[in-house]
């Protein structure tokens, strides 16, 4: 996965260097073998140029082992900004109910992603080298004793298979009872002003005592399984893979069969075709423990689409027919017929619970309904189809963690001059003088009224310069006198518009062109 989403010439790159650096055991087991059979000889003569020769190989196998480490955490560092930039992309293309767990999978899965898959592939990757380097000079120094060893570090490997499936299961288990965790704590912290109004923190404490103990409790057996993995392992490679091979080579020295040398430098070795096989059987049960985060990984960058913009469309008119509204299993209106020309103000009215807000629902997304007809500009066309087409403001206006100038915006060039000018328009001209288009919203957005915040919506939809507006509710959180500012403004503007409003006088009414009384629809 690391190597599909890295730059392939500094991967390369890495694992060659990583090579280089793994001869660093080849040459202390080169060192054990030489300076034994120096002492066993008693020969001192050829010293100086040894200690030159392995002096030289080990500073060549620093540099590369110092290479290799800023090669990895570079290409770790790419691949993580790539795949959570695009994630994220992927996740914008969800719907808001499918995304609860998302900030969980960002923040803490993700970084499991890095620790137990990142760098157990590379780890595995250069394990492998360090068993292959040990295991080929081992052989040449005396196969038989290599072979015992070598024979011995597979019985780990199955003990290992016996605990595959278990790990992968509670580590599925964790991730779930941390997602409800994550969601559960974001959940509080957001409505930290109604506990405190109605003294409800105990209550949250006690609830969120409640889901942290499931969640440490799956985490500790996830934890226990890995390290009783791990002790069964350990215990069956000293006796298996050690005690037995080792004892043979002494026999084999006593019989005068090989040299003091060649057993030590085998035994140097063991711990490099040993525990690199340990390692890597480690780093395959961290890798199972990755795999349901590989599996949403990929599920939100097949998500993810190349944003470039919603193409505006031209609207000469847009016609529903018969269109029945249901929502939570509830049918509302019914029988509904509505004609949208450019240019055209038209209110929505009627009761609570007849459909008003889902009607505009149903025209953004096609959700919540069902039309026997649908023609834009003559064309037959379907529900959810209309991208470009609308923009959006309502009584809960939607702030982000941003900019005055990207909440207006997100993000189009859209001249400074026009941005203001709108503002002026929506009576946001004293916000701007006093706060500046660079000020920061998000956490400082409950410094500003509803009514700003319910502006500043209305100024970016109108500002995406969308064919037509979908208003709902806008003077919601308006006082009266610019509820009035706004509406004359918009009443008399070129703008094309669905406002659903629910308090209003009925002169009101006199001011659109057409009024859509849902309560006719019941």
């Amino acid at each position: 996965m690391l190597f599909r989403y890295s730059n392939k010439f500094k991967f390369i790159l890495m694992i060659v260097l990583g090579l280089i650096a793994s001869f660093q055991n080849i040459i202390m087991a080169n060192i054990v073998q030489t300076l034994t059979n120096i002492a066993s000889n008693k020969s001192w003569d050829k010293i100086t140029q040894f200690l030159v020769v392995i002096v030289t190989a080990l500073t060549v196998t620093l540099v590369a082992s110092l290479s290799f480490n800023r090669l990895k955490t570079t290409i770790i560092k790419e691949v993580n900004i790539y795949l959570r930039t695009r994630i994220f992309g992927g996740m914008l293309e969800e719907d808001k109910d499918k995304n609860n767990n998302s900030l969980g999978f960002l923040t803490n899965d993700f970084k499991l992603l890095e620790t137990n898959r990142f760098d157990a592939q590379i780890e595995i990757i250069m394990q492998s080298f360090s068993l292959i380097l040990a295991l080929g000079y081992a052989l040449a120094v005396n196969w038989l004793i290599t072979l015992l060893f070598l024979f011995g570090s597979f019985v780990p490997m199955f003990v290992s298979n016996i605990f595959q499936k278990p790990i992968q299961e509670s580590s599925e288990k964790w991730t779930k009872a941390n997602s409800r965790y994550v969601n559960q704590t974001k959940n509080f912290l957001a409505g930290v002003e109604t506990l405190k109004l109605y003294g409800g923190q105990r209550q949250a404490v006690l609830k969120n005592k409640q889901t942290v103990a499931r969640l440490e409790q799956e985490l500790s057996r996830m934890n226990l399984l890995n390290l009783d993995t791990n002790s069964w392992i350990n215990f069956i490679a000293h006796i298996i893979t050690f005690l037995m091979p080792f004892l043979f080579g002494i026999y084999l020295v006593v019989k005068g069969q090989t040299t003091l040398g060649a057993l030590f430098a085998i035994v140097q070795l063991a711990n490099s075709f040993v525990n690199p096989i340990l390692y890597i059987l480690d780093d395959r049960n961290k890798l199972a423990t990755t795999k349901k985060i590989v599996e949403n990984v990929d599920h939100f960058l097949n998500n993810e689409k190349d944003h470039k913009g919603s193409k505006t469309v031209r609207l000469q008119d847009l016609s529903i027919e018969n269109l029945t509204l249901k929502r939570d299993g509830k049918q509302l209106a019914t029988g509904v017929n509505i004609e949208i020309k450019s240019g055209e103000k038209i209110a929505i009215i009627g009761p609570s619970g007849t459909g008003k807000s889902t009607l505009l629902q149903f025209l953004l997304y096609g959700k919540y309904g069902q039309a026997k007809e649908i023609k834009l500009n003559g064309k037959k066309t379907n529900a959810g189809n209309f991208s470009g087409l609308f923009s959006y403001a309502s009584q809960a206006p939607v702030i982000f963690a941003d900019s005055l100038l990207f909440n207006l915006t997100l993000g189009e060039s859209i001249s400074r001059e026009k941005v203001e000018k709108i503002c002026n328009k929506l009576d946001l001209r004293n916000l701007i003088k006093e706060k500046g288009l660079n000020y920061q919203l998000g956490e400082e957005a409950d410094k500003l009224s509803g009514g700003q915040l319910a502006r500043i919506e209305l100024a970016r939809a109108i500002l995406m310069a969308r064919p037509v507006l979908l208003l709902d509710e806008i003077n919601a959180s308006l006082d009266k006198k610019t509820s009035e500012l706004i509406h004359q403004y918009l009443l008399n503007s070129n703008l094309t518009f669905i406002e659903v409003i629910h308090h209003y006088e009925k002169d009101d009414l006199n001011r659109y062109d057409k009024i859509l009384d849902l309560e006719d629809y019941i």
